[in-house]
């Protein structure tokens, strides 16, 4: 992807069956809040000691145990700061209301309703994640993320954040990443579909959610290049990718 051929191809290509991807609404919830400080370009705390993950987008990360921070990471969190420390917010709650660590789930906005999260994809300062059943306002920050891209704004203009070939990647290259590749063959678990873009990679799909996001069968991505978007994990001898919604997977023309 780092040739221009290619590179051009990605980001001509809109997100893989956008027009089919439901307006969610805000559940009924929504608290007027103090931020009393920023963790790093996706989280904050609360004045009351909550801790809030933002929906629907990632940051750059702060490297730990001595890893260097990711490009681009202390310029994330310093936007959101300048955007929230010490401010005045409006939590807008989705369906799922906490992670798996415990931290709130919320869209933020600004006393004048600025969405925080559609200004920090704008600013190119994160990507845009899609984790069901939390897809209130994802037309929304699609087209904030767009608008970055098109303008090779901040993690667009990096060469660091190109997505990597599939076939490439080891085990020391976990994390939040763009894989690109050719889907070569479709696996069936009771509970998961494997999408293989190389011998040792794959894209893991909840079957429930392939069911209820996904139009077509699996077997109609067969020969499709696509650019996949999350954490790639490790177990045993091969790397995952999970997908729970098509608009984490964009087509390479």
């Amino acid at each position: 992807m780092r040739t221009g051929t290619a590179k051009k191809a990605l980001f001509r290509s809109a997100f893989l069956f956008l027009a089919l991807l439901p307006a969610a609404a805000f559940g009924d919830a929504a608290e007027t809040v103090r931020v009393e400080y920023v963790l790093d370009g996706d989280s904050l705390v609360l004045d009351d000691g909550r801790e809030v993950r933002l929906i629907g987008i990632n940051a750059p990360e702060f490297g730990r145990d001595g890893a260097p921070h990711q490009p681009l990471a202390v310029e994330a969190r310093a936007e959101l700061a300048r955007l929230a420390h010490g401010a005045r917010v409006t939590l807008e709650l989705d369906r799922e209301l906490r992670d798996r660590y415990g931290r709130l789930l919320a869209h933020v906005r600004l006393a004048d309703g600025t969405s925080i999260q559609e200004t920090m994809l704008r600013r190119g300062l994160a990507w845009a994640i899609v984790i069901p059943p939390n897809l209130a306002r994802l037309k929304e920050r699609l087209a904030a993320e767009n608008e970055a891209r098109a303008r090779q704004r901040g993690v667009w203009g990096r060469p660091d954040y190109a997505p990597v070939a599939a076939e490439k990647l080891t085990r020391a290259d976990t994390g939040f990443r763009l894989v690109r590749g050719e889907i070569a063959r479709v696996g069936h678990g009771r509970k998961m579909i494997f999408l293989d873009l190389a011998p040792r990679m794959a894209l893991k799909v909840p079957r429930a959610d392939w069911e209820k996001y996904f139009p077509g069968r699996p077997e109609d991505m067969v020969g499709r290049r696509v650019v996949a978007r999350g954490w790639v994990t490790a177990h045993r001898d091969r790397l995952y990718l999970r997908v729970q919604h098509p608009s984490v997977l964009t087509l390479i023309e």
